[in-house]
């Protein structure tokens, strides 16, 4: 009889064990879900427009909570991001701004190509004797001859302000998708020689003429005996 009491106990225990633990791997498997994320596929710029072609959707297993996080069809049109990011980061609700989070800058633009509302532009500033780069892709919104309307972030409003009341000279071109690289050069000579290559460098190398070479002294004839 005892021996039944303590098969029977062995065997109850067994099975609350096993309920147990089943109870805890459900737990677990509801605590955690796979979800589809965006991951940047490029690198982006602060101020750039999000693009589709930026991203890439990728699963990923979370538990509820862990990563805030946007998911595919999650962004709203015409957002714009907050912040420059690399490739392999994962996008967040706070690494984006509403485009409508831009403010309306009007600038006088020196000799402005074709342009257009709906275009974006890089603006260029003189800066001593050098042109430095203030502003990358920033959309058009209004064209009237050379003066243009961009729409910059609001955290640069009162940069942008103090530009715009001064007399600096700003200079405009077709925006790339990329930011220009390097820095700028310091004088229109050093910027043709950045640009020619080693052609500058030939053309500035000092012409040197060649070594007249000295005649040898001829032997004298020998004494006939």
């Amino acid at each position: 009889m005892n021996r039944r009491r303590l098969y029977a106990a062995v065997f109850f225990s067994v099975v609350l064990i096993a309920v147990l633990g089943l109870l805890v791997v459900t737990e677990i498997e509801s605590g955690t879900q796979t979800v589809t994320v965006l991951r940047l596929r490029t690198a982006v710029d602060e101020g750039a427009v999000f693009s589709a072609s930026d991203v890439e959707a990728v699963p990923l297993r979370l538990g509820a909570g862990d990563l805030n996080y946007e998911a595919p069809g999650t962004v709203p049109a015409n957002s714009r991001f907050a912040l420059s990011l690399q490739p392999g980061d994962l996008l967040r609700p706070d690494d984006l701004e509403p485009g409508t989070a831009g403010v309306e800058i009007t600038l006088t633009v020196s000799q402005p190509p074709p342009l257009q509302p709906g275009d974006a532009v890089d603006l260029f500033a003189s800066s001593g004797s050098s042109q430095v780069l203030i502003g990358h892709a920033l959309p058009v919104e209004q064209v009237s001859g050379d003066t243009l309307t961009v729409l910059v972030s609001s955290q640069d409003e009162l940069a942008w302000v103090e530009i715009a009341a001064s007399n600096t000279q700003l200079h405009a071109v077709r925006a790339s998708a990329l930011a220009p690289l390097g820095t700028p050069a310091p004088d229109v000579e050093a910027a043709i020689c950045q640009l020619a290559g080693e052609q500058c460098a030939s053309a500035a190398a000092p012409l040197t003429t060649p070594a007249t070479p000295t005649p040898s002294a001829s032997p004298s004839p020998s004494p006939s005996r």
